[in-house]
């Protein structure tokens, strides 16, 4: 387990205690027109970094399957009290080391906030288990160049990759796989759409 892991296991309950509030910001961002537009012909996700499940319950509750993979033990046990596993499935990984699933198996692969935590290199990673894993869509649901103090103090402890992320997340992805939609959701945060 990497520290991120760790530090992610610790603050899971702060997390939990926040599920309600992001399930219902995810669910009426799904519900969008050009979302729904986008996702259309699209049933299987698979929500890489879950954590609670706020995501997948909310994408659940729009119409989709929905399977989670995150490598927080402690994320994986808060979405085990706060989802119904009989209608979403969440799986211990870490997309660093592969996600076990069959290529092309989902429609979409969607990480939301996960991709600014993660260096370079790691998120070249994930981009490149995404793409092995969709057979349509990959969706980078993450911040925009528009930051708050309070997102910057945040993510400063978090020490992920955030400050770099929100300069190159546009060409870097670009790059990677060819093309780019790109849809603001929140005044903070895109929808970052690549197909594959």
């Amino acid at each position: 387990m990497d520290g991120s892991s760790r530090l992610f296991d610790l603050i899971a309950p702060i997390y939990g205690r926040t599920f309600r509030h992001q399930y219902k910001n995810y669910l009426e961002i799904y519900q969008r027109q050009p979302v729904k537009e986008t996702l259309a012909g699209c049933q299987s996700i698979l929500d890489i970094g879950c954590g609670t499940g706020a995501m997948a319950s909310a994408l659940r509750d729009s119409g989709y399957q929905v399977t989670g993979a995150d490598a927080s033990l402690g994320m994986l046990r808060q979405a085990k009290n706060l989802i119904s596993p009989d209608t979403t499935s969440c799986v211990l990984s870490d997309v660093s080391s592969g996600l076990p699933f069959f290529t092309k198996g989902f429609d979409v692969c969607l990480a939301s906030y996960v991709a600014h935590g993660l260096k370079t290199p790691q998120r070249l990673a994930l981009y490149a288990e995404m793409r092995r894993l969709a057979d349509k869509l990959v969706i980078i649901h993450d911040y925009n160049d528009k930051r708050s103090l309070i997102t910057n103090i945040v993510e400063w402890g978090e020490g992920g990759d955030y400050f770099n992320f929100i300069r190159v997340v546009q060409d870097e992805l670009r790059g990677f796989f060819g093309n780019l939609q790109v849809i603001p959701v929140e005044p903070r945060a895109a929808l970052y759409i690549c197909r594959v």
